[in-house]
């Protein structure tokens, strides 16, 4: 376990570093501010552990200052993992606008349905800090939802989507997918065998460096020729009928008033046939 927890923080720079250098930081940059996230927070966490041996302090203030760096920076990343997903939803549904629409239309409401709970959450515990801890779990656990919905979404759609599971937008979904999952289920085991927490906790965090190992795999790999390009989707494919009806759905249609219409076709016809018989009339009396 302290193996793993020494090797967290290597990894997310490395991944950072991997993922500046193979300019597409600049494709996905709330990717680029996670990634800078947990890396600055990691640095911060381990600067507070050893504080004691630069400088006289309380265990309690040292306590005190981890669990409040923690729980902030652990919100601050559930809702930056939030605009990650969001931003590869938007980046895969590039050719066809008309689903992410109605996609970022139900982001926007899981947002705020997901702060409402949060909050109600926090409301009725005392202190600060249960709160904070509150509000991050319920945070965290509506985003690992997405993050699950977002990877099957990939996983059914990622070739009619033009892409394919080697894109960048794909690994960077199947990675939060797992951890979201190994989340889930360590949290599910946990409150049911409080006695196996320890075991659970490793489990997670061997997850989480397979995760940032198989991040920094596609970082270092290039993506297909055909996926640095213009997506463009066959005129047979089905979602391309889903969203031109996606696109109609929400936009309103102009309205005819049916007796004014009738009026015109009407006059337009007894102006016809009164030039017909004035021509008629004019070459018989010739």
């Amino acid at each position: 376990m302290n193996v793993l927890e020494v090797a967290e923080p290597v990894l997310i720079a490395l991944a950072l570093l991997f993922f500046v250098k193979s300019g597409r930081s600049k494709q996905f940059p709330m990717m680029t501010t996670y990634l800078g996230l947990r890396a600055a927070s990691a640095a911060i966490l381990e600067v507070i552990l050893n504080l004691h041996r630069f400088a006289p302090i309380s265990e309690t203030l040292q306590y005190s200052l981890y669990f409040y760096t923690y729980w902030t920076s652990y919100t601050v990343t559930a809702i930056t993992i939030f605009f990650v997903i969001r931003e590869i939803f938007c980046h895969v549904t590039e050719p066809v606008p008309g689903i992410r629409r109605f996609g970022l239309l139900a982001f926007n409401w899981v947002a705020v349905i997901s702060g409402i709970i949060s909050v109600s959450a926090a409301l009725p515990l005392k202190g600060l800090g249960a709160g904070l801890m509150a509000i991050g779990f319920q945070v965290m656990r509506c985003v690992s939802i997405l993050e699950l919905c977002l990877l099957a979404f990939l996983a059914l759609f990622i070739h009619s989507l033009g892409r394919s599971f080697r894109s960048l937008a794909f690994g960077i979904s199947l990675g939060f997918g797992l951890q979201a999952g190994m989340e889930l289920i360590t949290s599910l085991v946990a409150t049911r065998s409080p006695h196996l927490d320890s075991n659970m906790n490793i489990v997670l965090q061997v997850a989480i460096t397979l995760v940032l190992g198989g991040w920094i795999g596609y970082f270092l790999t290039p993506e297909p020729q055909a996926e640095r390009e213009a997506i463009t989707l066959p005129v047979s494919s089905p979602l391309i009928r889903w969203n031109e009806i996606a696109t109609a759905l929400g936009h309103s249609t102009p309205h005819v008033v049916v007796g004014q219409s009738s009026a015109t076709f009407l006059q337009d016809v007894e102006q016809v046939v009164d030039k017909i018989l004035t021509k008629n009339s004019i070459s018989v009396n010739s």
